[in-house]
């Protein structure tokens, strides 16, 4: 039953497909889409301008023609109806497009289009390209995109054309007139761009395309057509030589072709459920085999398609008038009747040669026969002997083995006695069969049919493809075709999904009670395999549960828990019970138990700092605090009198130098500035070394610069840049010419090439050591060049010596004029009178313009008060008036001579 329902699907389908390719479909007047008919533009009062258009006379003058002017105005088709094409295209996996137009020359415009309603773009474009000589097609869809290009397609020329675009799945054909241009192979199925809900989103327009795409010309009767064949419509349109439905092989002049249909494949077969069931490697294998197919009808339509071109050139060459027939070599009218060896009478019929046998009336004798050089038999006479004649012989086997022979018989004359009218020997036709007119060939393979479609929707499958051997057909024991007629490679497809199964249970737990009933758990995963990509997830519990330990619990009285936390409670078995001592830090019966406070029973368990025990109790037991800051010691805690006695907390003063915690520098020293000072330490070098005490270098001169740079800091107290003289002291770091070299030790400081022993101005660059005043002091330097004076007595430190200054004491008061001419008094006050300022006058209130004093004093014993004010010369403590020695220092008052 399988095999015959199998084999009933296969030639349903086969036969549905092959009735396809040669029957012709009748248009039907509702399956018309007139889009300027849809926009509104054909009808009746719309006037010669509509919006965007203007009427215009075009080839066909029962429909209007536009000018395009302005395609922004051009209204797009409504929705209802844009609906209504999109379901006539999924109706039919496909459509055809008419349109006649006149495109301005070498111009790039879109015919109709599909745009986005947002505005994003085009999903379908139809582009004359003029500039490259193609016609575009732009799709996109399935999350693709592609760009189809018929090449050599010549419209943008100024003259009317006439284009038929005919589109089915995902092949697309062109004609322009009756040219017949190359097809196009889509990657995306047209019924997966036009799709149903598309009408919803975008908007059918014509001659509206991107940014300088829109269309330049004249549009007339841009149509789409469904419910008819492509063969229809080319021979509506004239298109003769393209649409007849006859062939005969013996015809080379034949300018016909079959009409078979473009749309060999995708045509509905019977409801598969309808017939009976088949396993899915079954229809596989069938759709497989049907793709075969598929690829070979491509193949034979391509190959009647150049015999026709062939047959066209041939009548063109040859000059034959359309209609006539070429038979056998003979040229015969449309019409003519002729016969053939007198039993095949020939029609020509529009270039087609129609042969049939010649109708013979029956023959009312058994013993009928056909004359020599006729084809119908005829009675003879009867084959009994008659008039002197023998009787007939047996017929003679046929004269050949195949196609038309002859049998003959004959019989005797008794010629004595008769005269035996008629003929002694009967010949008739005769035919054993037909003469096979092939001869000897090798098979040959057919090209590979396209890859099928994966065998599975997930997972690993195989993909096929397959060839015949019948490229040629081995005959006459012709070799049959080498290799394999089936190939198969492995296809990878999305992993199947994996539905989830539960792994093993984990054995049960431990029972939540040991008496009394209780409760085990247990729990598995769903593990055995886990779900993946999209399966279903295990169905069921991933936990278990049951009851457990359902034995009656003896009485303890224990179990009430009557003693305190962490006490021991013993059970009798009267179900009496006994607590034990309190814990650790209790003190009490077993039942009630209080916390002891160890901080108050043992004052002194952790440190006392400033009056405070710094002790912490919890219950139970106590903590002490961390030490204070800058103090060191335990943290000890504990929970009973006996811990806080055994190990008491004790903090010490925290010292830095001692316990290894300073920073300083191992050259350095520590000097611990007590527990209260802030910081606590302080580091000094050592002797012989300079810095900070953290960072140190050698100092070997001691004079407080390291020998070497050291580290600088911020805000750095201490010298880090190395001694310009490291084996002499030199605090200062003076280096009056700036060598590097300070000036304790070196020995020309100004760099003039002069040793400084030698030169009159060791810190001023002189080379010359000119001296014009002979002191030793150069000019360069000397402070009163041009008058002597060695010691360079300068008192108002005004750069000039007072040898040379007019104004010594820089007063503002000339020395002539200046009552005290080394010391600086600008009021020039003088209370005594004596021409003595008072702030030089060592008596001011007396007046001694000699300013006899200290000068005369024999010891030298100075007080700065002058003799005339002076009650004690000498500074020996005894009075002028008393002292026997007035001028020199005698406290004793001796007097040997009396």
């Amino acid at each position: 039953l399988g095999v015959t329902c199998l084999l009933s699907l296969f030639l349903s389908l086969a036969h549905d497909a092959w009735s396809d390719l040669y029957t012709e479909s009748r248009s039907d007047d509702n399956s018309v889409f007139d889009l300027f008919e849809l926009i509104g533009l054909n009808r009746k009062g719309a006037g010669r301008r509509a919006p965007g258009v203007y009427l215009v006379k075009g080839p066909e003058s029962s429909s209007p023609a536009y000018r395009i002017e302005d395609v922004g105005r051009i209204p797009a088709v409504p929705d209802s109806k844009f609906q209504d094409l999109l379901d006539a295209i999924h109706a039919e996996k496909g459509f055809i497009l008419l349109a006649t137009l006149r495109q301005a020359k070498k111009s790039r415009g879109t015919l109709l289009s599909v745009e986005q309603k947002d505005g994003s773009g085009h999903i379908f474009s139809l582009v004359s390209n003029g500039k490259a000589g193609t016609l575009d097609l732009d799709l996109s869809g399935d999350g693709k995109q592609q760009l189809v290009s018929v090449e050599d397609v010549l419209l943008a020329t100024g003259h009317w054309k006439n284009i038929t675009l005919f589109v089915q799945e995902d092949r697309a054909q062109l004609y322009v007139g009756c040219e017949k241009m190359e097809s196009a192979e889509l990657d995306i199925p047209i019924q997966n761009i036009f799709t149903r809900d598309l009408a919803s989103s975008a908007r059918l327009r014509i001659a509206k395309g991107g940014v300088n795409d829109n269309f330049q010309g004249l549009l007339q009767n841009v149509r789409f057509v469904f419910g008819t064949t492509l063969e229809t419509i080319l021979r509506n349109k004239g298109c003769s030589s393209s649409t007849s439905a006859i062939i005969t092989l013996d015809n080379p002049i034949n300018g016909s072709s079959p009409a078979i249909r473009s749309n060999y494949i995708g045509h509905k077969t019977k409801d598969i459920q309808a017939v009976c069931g088949f396993s899915c490697d079954e229809l596989t294998n069938m759709f497989v085999e049907l793709q075969g197919l598929r690829s070979m009808v491509t193949t034979l339509q391509d190959r009647v398609r150049k015999v026709t071109e062939e047959n066209e050139l041939i009548a063109k060459v040859v000059q034959i008038t359309p209609g006539v027939c070429i038979h056998n070599g003979i040229l015969h009218k449309n019409k003519e009747e002729w016969t053939i060896d007198s039993c095949t009478e020939c029609t020509c019929q529009n270039s087609a040669t129609i042969c049939r046998k010649v109708s013979c009336p029956l023959m009312p004798c058994s013993n009928a026969t056909v004359p020599d050089g006729e084809c119908c038999p005829r009675c003879w006479p009867s084959d009994y002997a008659d008039d002197g004649w023998s009787p007939w012989s047996e017929w003679t086997s046929c004269s050949v083995t195949c196609g038309n022979g002859i049998q003959q018989r004959g019989r005797s004359c008794d010629s004595l006695n008769n005269r035996c009218e008629g003929s002694s020997v009967q010949t008739r036709t005769c035919h054993l069969q037909e003469c096979d007119k092939r001869f000897k060939q090798d098979g040959g393979w057919s090209h590979w049919s396209p890859w099928s479609s994966c065998s599975v929707t997930c997972g690993m499958g195989i993909i096929t493809r397959i060839r015949l051997c019948n490229s040629p057909v081995p005959q006459l024991n012709g070799k049959p075709c080498e290799g394999e007629a089936r190939e198969n490679k492995p296809c990878q497809k999305d992993p199947c999904p994996i539905n989830g199964n539960w792994g093993p249970w984990s054995p049960w737990d431990a029972c939540t009670v040991t008496c009394g009933g209780g409760l085990q758990k247990r729990s598995r995963l769903c593990n055995n395999p886990e779900p993946q990509y999209g399966g279903k997830t295990c169905v069921g519990e991933a936990r278990g549960t049951q009851v457990c330990n359902k034995q009656d619990c003896p009485i303890d009285g224990c179990l009430s828990n009557p003693c305190f936390a962490g006490a021991t409670c013993t059970s009798s078995p009267d179900g009496s019970w006994k607590c034990g001592a309190c814990p650790a830090g209790y003190h009490g019966d077993g039942v009630h138990c209080q916390d002891i406070d160890e901080c108050k029973e043992v004052p002194d368990a952790c440190f006392v700092f400033n009056g405070v025990h710094r002790c912490e109790n919890t219950e139970p037991g106590y903590n002490c605090l961390p030490c204070p800051p800058r103090f060191t010691g335990t943290q000890p805690f504990g929970r009973s009198v006996e811990d806080a006695m055994a190990d008491k907390q004790v903090c010490r003063p925290h010292n830095p130098c001692t316990d290894g915690t300073h920073d300083c520098n191992k050259n350095a020293k520590c000097n611990y500035l007590g527990h209260f000072s802030d910081p606590m330490y302080r580091c000094e070098c050592k002797p012989g070394y300079a810095g900070n005490g953290v960072i140190c270098g050698e100092d070997t001169d001691l004079d407080g610069w390291p020998n070497e740079n050291l580290v600088c800091v911020a805000n750095a107290t201490y010298h880090c840049k190395k001694d310009n003289c490291p084996n002499l002291p030199n605090s200062g770091q003076e280096d009056y010419d700036k060598d590097g070299i300070g000036d304790a030790c070196d020995n020309d400081d100004d760099d003039d090439g002069i040793p400084d022993d030698r030169d009159n101005c060791p810190f001023i660059y002189n080379p010359q050591q000119y001296d014009y005043d002979r002191d030793d002091v150069g000019d360069r330097c000397d402070n009163c060049p041009y008058n002597h004076n060695p010691d360079q007595t300068d008192t108002d430190n005004n750069g000039e010596g007072d040898a040379c200054a007019v104004d010594i004491d820089g007063d503002g008061v000339l020395n002539e004029m200046d009552n005290c001419q080394y010391v600086y008094n600008v009021d020039q006050r003088d209370t005594d009178l004596d021409g003595v300022g008072d702030q030089c006058d060592n008596c001011p209130l007396e007046h001694n313009p000699d300013q006899v004093g200290d000068l005369h004093n024999i010891n030298k014993r100075l007080d700065g008060k002058g003799d005339a004010c002076d009650h004690d010369d000498d500074n020996d403590g005894i009075p002028d008036d008393k002292d026997n020695c007035r001028l020199v220092a005698n406290p004793d008052q001796a007097d040997s001579d009396g």
